[in-house]
Parts: C-alpha cells; sequence; structure tokens
C-alpha cells in the first residue's frame, strides 16, 4: 500500500509541475519548507534521527517535521514506528514497553524531544506529530507540553496528527496550534476540524484544491499541503499560497528557496 501510495505522489507531482504557478521564481517569495521526518529519503541519514534534522539546519530549512512516542516511564522519544524494528533492527522493543535508560543504552540514535528542543528550538520550526492517544495513555499531553515549555506555540512549534482527538488533551497549548492531517478522508479530517477549532489542516496537494483551500481560508484556517518532490510542483504549492509545504526531498529544494534562477519544471 505504501509503495502504491508513494508512486502515486511520484504521478501527482510530475503532473502538478505542469500546472499554474509552476514557472514562477521563488527568489523574493516566502517559502516554509518543511523536512518530513528531517533529511532521510535519498539516504542522508535516518529518518527522525539528530543526524536528520542537523543537516537540516545546516541546511537552511525552516522547519522539520517529527513524531513523537512515549516510553513506558513517560519520556517522549522520537520515532515514528511503535517499535524499532524497520529503522534500527530491534523489533522486540517497543517504545512503550521500555523504559527510556534501557531504549538509550540499546539506540541511542532515538532522540528524545528534550534534545530536540535544545539543539533546534527556535532555530527551525518543530511540527511534532502526536501518534498517541491522552484517552489511552493520559501523560502524553503533559509529558510533550514539558519538554516544549520554553517555545512558543505557533511561533516556534505545531501539533500534529492524524486524528484529532489526540490533541485534545493538550490544554496548555492553544488549540490555534494544532494541524489536523487529512490522508484518505479530507472531507472529514475539514469537518472535524471546524468542529473542534483546530488551527490548521495538511494534507496532499491531491486532495487540497482550489475550493477546499478557499473554503479553510475563509475560516481563518491555516494550511499545509505535500509531499512535494520536484521544483516545479514546489513552484506551484508556493503559487497557491500555503502556509506550508512538507516534502521527503528537502535537501533537493532547499537550494531553489532564495536563489532560484532555473525556470524549468
Amino acid at each position: 500500500m505504501a509503495d502504491l501510495v508513494s508512486r502515486l505522489n511520484t504521478l501527482a507531482n510530475q503532473i502538478w509541475s505542469l500546472g499554474p504557478g509552476a514557472r514562477i521564481s521563488l527568489a523574493d517569495r516566502s517559502v516554509r519548507l518543511v523536512a518530513h521526518r528531517g533529511a532521510h529519503a535519498s539516504g542522508e541519514a535516518v529518518e527522525n534521527t539528530l543526524e536528520a534534522f542537523e543537516l537540516c539546519l545546516q541546511a537552511g530549512v525552516w522547519g522539520i517535521e517529527l513524531d513523537v512516542h512515549l516510553t513506558r516511564d513517560l519520556e517522549p522519544v522520537i520515532h515514528h514506528d511503535p517499535h524499532l524494528g524497520r529503522l534500527h533492527g530491534r523489533p522486540d522493543l517497543t517504545i512503550a514497553e521500555v523504559d527510556f535508560a534501557i531504549l538509550r543504552k540499546a539506540c541511542p540514535a532515538v532522540p528524545h524531544l528534550s534534545e530536540v528542543v535544545e539543539r533546534y528550538g527556535r532555530r527551525m520550526h518543530l511540527m511534532l506529530e502526536i501518534k498517541e492517544s491522552w484517552r489511552e495513555r493520559p501523560a502524553v499531553p503533559e509529558a510533550v507540553s514539558h519538554a516544549l515549555d520554553t517555545l512558543e506555540p505557533e511561533q516556534d512549534f505545531h501539533l500534529l496528527t492524524l486524528v484529532p482527538d489526540h490533541l485534545e488533551g493538550f490544554r496548555a497549548i492553544p488549540p490555534a496550534a494544532y494541524v489536523d492531517v487529512a490522508w484518505l478522508n479530507p472531507a472529514e479530517t475539514i469537518a472535524t476540524n471546524l468542529k473542534l477549532g483546530h488551527g490548521a489542516v495538511s494534507g496532499s496537494f491531491m486532495f487540497l484544491g482550489a475550493r477546499r483551500l478557499n473554503a479553510l481560508r475563509e475560516q481563518g484556517k491555516k494550511v499545509g499541503t505535500g509531499f512535494v518532490e520536484n521544483v516545479g510542483a514546489l513552484r506551484r504549492e508556493v503559487a497557491r499560497d500555503v502556509d506550508w509545504v512538507f516534502t521527503d526531498r528537502v535537501l533537493q529544494l532547499q537550494p531553489h528557496i532564495g536563489g532560484d534562477q532555473s525556470q524549468e519544471p
């Protein structure tokens, strides 16, 4: 399924890069490019690691997206999957079932959220995807909020989720900083976003066309789109004036921002 979605996204990028706005210059444009899980897609680094985030910082990337889980002793760590099998060869280590000290000893590459905040807070915008429900793990909001308490919501970070209810437990962070991510259900996600009063919606540019963009803007919502893979598609999203552009190809696209000379898509 993931391979099919990836192929469809690549095809959509190719088509998108032929449309209106795909040849604008980015030289004088404000572009908020967000590196999905850091710089990793072309083998630069392992996703969601300090190395992947450091590459973004050195390249001048505006923001990074990262995924948050809690360990058994309620420490927030950065990793996409619930276990360490896919990326670190340890399928026996499920994050929610081990204490942070054990996790750190077994796999030092998995960062603590506080490490990311200390190194990159206010240097890059943090888009933190909340992977667990506060209804099942009530400590999630407090643990994450505590790690972020030196940063300003909206200005320095946003919280993202595929399940809008996951953010309802975050009483210390204003709903304006909540981003509901539409996967294959944009109409449902947008309706829930409006009902809950969350501040933003993000999703594939394929599903967030002009009608939905305009409707969201009329409601005062911010909008992020992804996943952009080529310069033409990036230009088109900038021309559509979206607030954030998410990508897995950040090191390939970042050099075109602020010094975009070529007009080839």
